[in-house]
């Protein structure tokens, strides 16, 4: 069954010519300090207040500020707010603001324009960046420096969650208007954007003004290369500096490449199918939980990914606050399963299955290997494979009506955010449960470390006995850098170069 997973993986080999063919460009990005960085698909905007796409994230994180910012060991940091104090119970808090930030057009920062962000956000209800409002009461600034956020209910982990609302100039945004802006943003961020030319590259300069000290890297190219094969070739052949989440087929050659250099990260992202619950095809618990049983999370791991994952039975990986190591992966029983499909009366009707094909490290092999292992017990799935771009507005509006493949991987590092977006009310997915909401709703409450994590670890328990999502694995993802970057990835996948240099 495995065979047919590696077709791409002959197809993506790098010749020996063509390594042989590698220049030394190092020395050329060096001296020029620019690079050239590899991502899967172009942005879908550079306006940060109408988009939470992952891909949009990395640029919005060079260009914009936000109020905190999450480190890579997964710690709160300061950023626009210098400190924060919230209530005892968790529902008032107040951010003090630097007063040495700048936007790029020389401005200073103002608490009116951080707390004008938020209010923007909050009065769009289409945009996808208001699900992470849906718990702000109110928003104000206090004098010059404060920012004053009452929120509806107890919620612990808002310093993190502010880190995922860039802040805007209000009066450039409102004069320029919501089009122009989004072509020619204007932020706080070490980098500014010089030019979008849309499915080619996006540019940005270094701020040389830029409060946290001027990047050393005077100019980024984020270019979208959707072809894996492409990607590995303008890493090998020195056009690429960064490529984000190589196949496990061409490592082997490019660790052997004289200017490039590999590095592993155990991500936060986990890979999972995901059901529309609603739809009669996917309303029985027993056909989920067969689906559930059928994969070999083992042996996709191992083989086809060449231990890139970790095989995994919950929505937060390791690396994530909420990771319940007691939590085991659904084991692999195709006996089981074939009795499941039995008693789930299905029928044996094709089951559609979406997913991205231009995301993730043989994402549509594993997608190939998973619609290999149902079949085995019964159950046929009709593959519908389809480009990032498109398939991103449709799980972030929660209109995707069978099942699909997706990767969830938080930005705060937090568990709470995959909670929300996935389990919560008005959120991306299509399964409610009271119990998990009154579960949800304590961890939110305490401020409590080990609390939290109690709480956190029952949802798991409740949501794997009940199978709206089949978790595959967590993610172990290879990045190319070219020799001379001193530049690290993180497990949160943010492609950050304030502070990179050769």
């Amino acid at each position: 069954m495995m065979s047919t997973s590696y077709r791409t993986a002959a197809a993506l080999a790098i010749g020996a010519t063509l390594l042989a063919g590698i220049q030394t460009k190092a020395d050329a990005r060096g001296n020029a300090q620019q690079i050239v960085v590899a991502q899967s698909s172009d942005v879908l905007t550079l306006d940060p207040s109408i988009d939470t796409s992952p891909i949009s994230l990395n640029l919005f994180k060079n260009i914009y500020d936000q109020l905190t910012d999450i480190a890579a060991d997964g710690s709160v940091q300061p950023q626009l707010a210098i400190k924060w104090e919230a209530s005892a119970d968790t529902t008032d808090w107040v951010f003090t603001i630097r007063t040495d930030a700048k936007f790029h057009d020389g401005q200073p920062v103002t608490a009116e324009d951080v707390a004008w962000s938020y209010k923007k956000v909050l009065a769009d209800p289409k945009s996808p960046v208001n699900a992470y409002l849906n718990n702000v009461k109110s928003v104000e600034a206090r004098g010059a420096d404060k920012v004053h956020f009452v929120l509806n209910g107890p919620f612990a982990p808002w310093a993190r969650q502010v880190s995922l609302i860039s802040i805007l100039p209000q009066k450039i945004y409102e004069k320029m208007g919501s089009t122009e802006f989004a072509q020619h943003p204007v932020g706080s961020g070490a980098y500014k954007a010089l030019a979008w030319v849309k499915d080619d590259k996006v540019e940005l300069e270094a701020n040389t003004a830029y409060w946290g000290g001027a990047p050393q890297i005077k100019k980024v190219i984020f270019k979208p290369v959707p072809s894996e094969a492409s990607r590995v070739a303008g890493l090998a052949s020195g056009e690429l500096d960064v490529v984000p989440v190589l196949p496990p087929a061409a490592l082997q050659r490019l660790e052997s490449a004289p200017d490039v250099r590999i590095e592993r990260v155990k991500s936060n992202r986990v890979v999972y199918f995901g059901f529309d619950v609603r739809n009669p095809l996917f309303s029985s618990v027993k056909l989920r939980q067969a689906i559930d049983m059928s994969i070999d999370r083992e042996a996709i791991t191992g083989k086809l990914l060449r231990g890139l994952g970790v095989p995994l039975g919950q929505m937060a990986a390791p690396v994530t606050f909420g990771y319940d190591p007691a939590i085991k992966p659904t084991a692999y029983n195709p006996t089981r399963a074939r009795e499941l499909v039995k008693e789930s009366g299905y029928k044996g009707e094709p089951l559609p299955l979406q997913f991205p094909n231009n995301r993730y490290a043989f994402g549509s092999e594993v997608v190939q290997a998973a619609a290999g292992y149902m079949k085995e017990v019964g159950i046929n799935v009709e593959l519908q494979g389809m480009e990032y771009a498109a398939f991103f507005p449709l799980w972030a509006q929660a209109k995707l009506p069978n099942m699909h493949m997706f990767a969830f991987g938080p930005s705060i590092m937090d568990a709470d955010l995959p909670l929300r977006d996935l389990y919560g009310p008005n959120a991306r997915g299509y399964w409610l449960n009271d119990e998990v909401q009154k579960l949800m709703a304590q961890e939110r409450a305490d401020s409590h470390s080990d609390k939290r994590l109690e709480s956190i670890a029952k949802i798991w328990k409740i949501s794997q006995e009940n199978a709206p999502y089949v978790i595959l694995y967590s993610e172990i993802q290879a990045y190319g850098i070219t020799t001379g970057l001193k530049w690290a990835p993180r497990p949160d996948e943010r492609l950050l170069f304030g502070k990179a240099s050769f």
